[in-house]
């Protein structure tokens, strides 16, 4: 296919030249676009429920059937004409998704519904940032490995569904006519894709942006030890600007203080663990030791050894005084075990809530 439509574009040059016009130089590269189909239907609802802060916020528009027809229906390979480089040609390819002109009226209806949750709430810039990106992350993951090619947002967004590519695409398309300053993070060497947002602190590696993740909930500024199936993300991103606007992200302070309660409490709970087994197993030898030192101590006194019975008492004593301090100390080691996990699990689960977790980690005395 490339080359049928590379061979019919040399024919027409050639035809042109031969004639009083000036030849016609190719583009470089033919991205994809959307060519809306009539007679698609009518328009139907999308209705997302989603958490954010202390509950849930409700977004329902219409989509136009004729340009989400014409996003699934869209051949989306990209056309090389010219030996580009991959800084070159992955971005002309990722920027044509975002920036299609017909999803234009799409952005506008979704983020109109965006607005009316920021201005009810109140939210300032940062909130209506991670307002917009617990939207985008609350869409179903979804991934189908005999397709390579992105989505274009409108078609993620019918679809309910999408996966790295398809969901970090929507989110920066959003930002970046919210006019943050937002570009595509592509990680070749992974297989990944997410989104840098510019910041005033919590810089992604060596670029200027903050790094959200869109495939699940998540906090912006934190990148995930590890994908879903255990890759770490060791290269560096190929940086593709999406949107220069002057919107920064400025809670980078606040993110800081969750990022190091988490990593204290995960290390410290895992660090306990194996303290706690070995804990439990001497709690139980030394309960075995008291009770068989009972068992002998209760035969003495029903066959009458007296003496022996209480040369026995101070032994068993000094076993049972042990096994409590013992107990007490395993107590306390739990404790704060759960302590641990229970901040955790409470900051791991309430990333769509970065000023509660804020206060939470603030709160956390092992922070």
């Amino acid at each position: 296919m490339w080359k049928r439509a590379f061979t019919l574009f040399i024919l027409i040059i050639m035809l042109l030249g031969a004639g009083c016009l000036d030849a016609l130089t190719p583009p470089a590269a033919v991205p994809p676009v959307i060519v809306p189909v009539g007679g698609a239907g009518p328009g139907y609802p999308m209705v997302y429920t989603f958490p954010f802060e202390g509950g849930e916020e409700t977004i329902r528009i219409d989509i136009d059937p004729a340009v989400y027809a014409g996003a699934k229906a869209a051949d989306r390979r990209l056309r090389l004409y010219k030996d580009l480089s991959r800084e070159e040609w992955i971005p002309i390819y990722y920027q044509a998704f975002a920036d299609d002109p017909h999803q234009e009226p799409f952005y506008a209806d979704l983020i109109a519904a965006l607005h009316e949750i920021r201005d009810r709430k109140g939210l300032d810039d940062d909130r209506y940032l991670e307002l917009i990106t617990a939207f985008v992350q609350s869409i179903p993951y979804w991934t189908d490995d005999s397709i390579i090619e992105p989505k274009f947002p409108i078609a993620t967004f019918g679809d309910g569904a999408g996966d790295c590519d398809d969901k970090s695409l929507l989110l920066a398309a959003l930002l970046a006519r919210e006019d943050y300053k937002v570009a595509l993070f592509y990680f070749g060497d992974e297989t990944h894709m997410a989104v840098g947002v510019g910041s005033a602190g919590c810089h992604y590696k060596n670029t200027t942006y903050a790094y959200i993740e869109a495939t699940n909930t998540s906090y912006v500024g934190i990148p995930p030890l590890a994908l879903s199936h255990g890759t770490p993300l060791a290269s560096d991103p190929l940086v593709i600007p999406i949107g220069g606007g002057s919107r920064y992200y400025t809670a980078c302070d606040q993110i800081r203080v969750i990022d190091h309660a988490l990593s204290a409490s995960r290390a410290r709970a895992e660090a306990l663990m194996p303290v706690l087994d070995v804990r439990a197993r001497e709690l139980e030898a030394k309960k075995e030791r008291i009770d068989s030192l009972g068992a002998r101590m209760a035969t003495l006194s029903r066959t009458g050894e007296i003496s022996d019975y209480n040369r026995l008492v101070p032994e068993y004593n000094q076993e049972a005084r042990d096994y409590n301090d013992m107990l007490e100390t395993y107590n306390a080691l739990l404790k704060e075990s759960r302590t641990a996990v229970d901040i955790y699990n409470y900051l791991i689960t309430h990333a769509h809530d970065r000023p509660g977790s804020y206060l939470r980690a603030r709160a956390d005395p092992g922070g």
